[in-house]
């Protein structure tokens, strides 16, 4: 049985089916909250007392292998439609369980699909196609639930099928359709501390597998230091989340990643492994109306003034807010031609020439 049809989801399961609703978050017992068209509200809950919580959070958990207790408060899984769940209890969560579900809409299914709906444009998206096929290592940044996954996901369809892909993540969330990929899964530890498998051990594995490229979902700690090595020892084309502000935040934080490893390396040295390793950047944030964008794409140049330096490609300029309360900008290219243009060339031919025109795209 479906999760989704499970009797004691009763309570949020129009929710869960309404397709214009992309997150819910049930902070306890008659506060539920929706992300609806980029924008938050409050919603009637039917979940009314603590015992019906607790059993929307066992339905929840069902068929799924997690268990909750107070000694392990915390659990992060997916329901069977790719939908992303994370549950927290007592005594962790003052107020009751709290249910946070992302939710596997499958609306947007191309980047044409991003196009319309403003978080990028034509030229951007024929970029960024370009970039994929040309094997730059790309870094998606941003805020949580700002897209970047999404368009990850998405510019996997321009890698070529003989290629191997291994893609490793903390909890599976990537839609993808690759016929050589081989996806790999982190492992909790156990109520006794023991058999947890984490990222930096899948990707350890994964460069023993042959991989021509690997995706991480999400970098967070000591797994930088080998996707960065990844990435700059035969594995082009590589790619991974993590979470910042902005593109020079993106960098800063590999760098502090990567120092508090322990590495016995100056900074300077942990800059050019990072200069050298990724090629772009591309930035994602949710505007002031809700809509989710490509704020910068960012060319990775060499170490300059103790420093990664970045060269913006195409960003995002926000003019106003519309009456409706609609973002009113455009996106600008700068006229830079990267350093990759040559590799870029290569798979897009004289095309290339009309991606860097100066201008609104």
């Amino acid at each position: 049985m479906r999760t989704i049809d499970l009797p004691g989801v009763r309570p949020i399961r129009h929710l869960l089916v309404d397709p214009e609703i992309a997150e819910i978050m049930i902070n306890g017992p008659e506060r539920v909250f929706v992300e609806r068209r980029g924008m938050t509200e409050a919603v009637p809950a039917e979940a009314a007392d603590p015992l019906q919580m607790e059993v929307l959070v066992e339905n929840l958990l069902a068929h799924t292998g997690r268990t909750l207790s107070r000694r392990a408060p915390m659990v992060d899984f997916r329901l069977d439609d790719g939908t992303r769940v994370n549950i927290v209890i007592p005594p962790i969560a003052l107020g009751g369980a709290v249910i946070t579900i992302r939710k596997h809409t499958g609306l947007i299914r191309s980047l044409d699909d991003l196009a319309d709906h403003g978080s990028l444009t034509g030229r951007v998206a024929a970029f960024l196609a370009y970039a994929v096929q040309a094997r730059l290592n790309i870094v998606f940044s941003g805020g949580a639930g700002s897209g970047k996954t999404t368009t990850l996901g998405l510019l996997t369809r321009f890698i070529a099928p003989e290629e191997r892909v291994v893609v490793i993540e903390d909890t599976a969330e990537l839609d993808l359709s690759l016929p050589h990929c081989v996806r790999l899964e982190c492992r909790p530890p156990n109520h006794e501390g023991a058999g947890g498998i984490a990222l930096t051990d899948l990707l350890k594995n994964a460069l023993r597998m042959r991989p021509r490229r690997i995706l991480v979902g999400e970098v967070r700690g000591d797994e930088a230091f080998e996707m960065l090595h990844a990435m700059s020892s035969g594995h082009d084309g590589s790619m991974c989340v993590l979470h910042a502000s902005s593109p020079s935040h993106a960098i800063s934080r590999l760098e502090l990643m990567l120092i508090s490893r322990g590495l016995p390396l100056p900074l300077w040295a942990i800059q050019r492994q990072i200069a050298a390793s990724v090629d772009l950047v591309v930035q994602h944030a949710i505007g002031p109306d809700g809509v989710r964008r490509i704020t910068h794409v960012s060319e990775v140049g060499s170490v300059d003034r103790e420093q990664v330096s970045l060269r913006h490609l195409y960003q995002y300029r926000l003019d106003r807010i519309s009456e409706e309360g609609r973002a009113v900008g455009a996106f600008v290219c700068g006229g830079v031609t990267p350093s990759f243009v040559d590799r870029l060339r290569l798979v897009a031919g004289d095309r290339v020439d009309d991606l860097f025109a100066p201008g609104e795209t």
